[in-house]
């Protein structure tokens, strides 16, 4: 009996340890992250904070980023200066897939951005939200290498949503696409991320 009982106990341990580095790794993971693009965006973000003129150019370069481009929008809405924004970029695509490659970057996600990314659909649900579907496909992690093109979907929107409003819904199964239809991908995310929000 005590010979179980040590063994069950060196197994919680042990599943503890496990679990204790994976937060670990995940939570240096998004501060080498998170310290990465704020370098990208430091030199603007003093320009702003000195209330310099910002060169319509180095937002724009910002911008074309998605993986920089909602975090740009949110600093200069911070700093009442959102008109600064690239109007190229100030739609509710660009802004949904912005999200979603912030998604993807996410340490138990992806785990950083993908290589290539482009709208899929825009398919209206329940007739009042809509979702953007969008195909992506990365040559990290190696797994990913693996399925070509993906699917992920961002949203809903409706008729009063603004481009940066953050979605309730950014998901991705990573199924390949063909797989399965990006309305029923959207089917999926609305009745299995964030249920309980309408």
């Amino acid at each position: 009996m005590k010979v179980i009982l040590i063994g069950a106990l060196s197994l919680l341990l042990l599943w503890e340890l496990i679990l204790l580095s994976r937060d670990i790794y995940i939570r240096r993971k998004f501060r080498k992250l998170t310290l990465d693009k704020y370098k990208l965006v430091a030199p603007l973000v003093l320009r702003l904070a000195a209330n310099e003129e910002i060169p319509g150019e180095d937002l724009l370069q910002v911008a074309r980023d998605p993986a920089l481009r909602c975090g740009l929008f949110k600093m200069l809405e911070a700093y009442d200066k959102a008109e600064l924004f690239p109007a190229l970029y100030l739609t509710l695509e660009k802004g949904a897939e912005g999200y979603l490659v912030n998604w993807l970057e996410f340490p138990t996600e992806l785990g950083n951005a993908p290589d290539e990314i482009e709208i899929l659909a825009l398919i209206t649900h329940e007739s009042d939200f809509e979702y953007y579907a969008f195909k992506y496909r990365s040559q990290l992690p190696r797994w990913a290498r693996q399925r070509d093109w993906m699917i992920g979907i961002s949203g809903p929107y409706q008729k009063n949503s603004r481009p940066y409003d953050v979605p309730v819904r950014v998901f991705s199964r990573f199924n390949p696409v063909g797989s399965i239809s990006p309305e029923m991908e959207v089917e999926w995310v609305h009745r299995n991320i964030n249920p309980s929000m309408k």
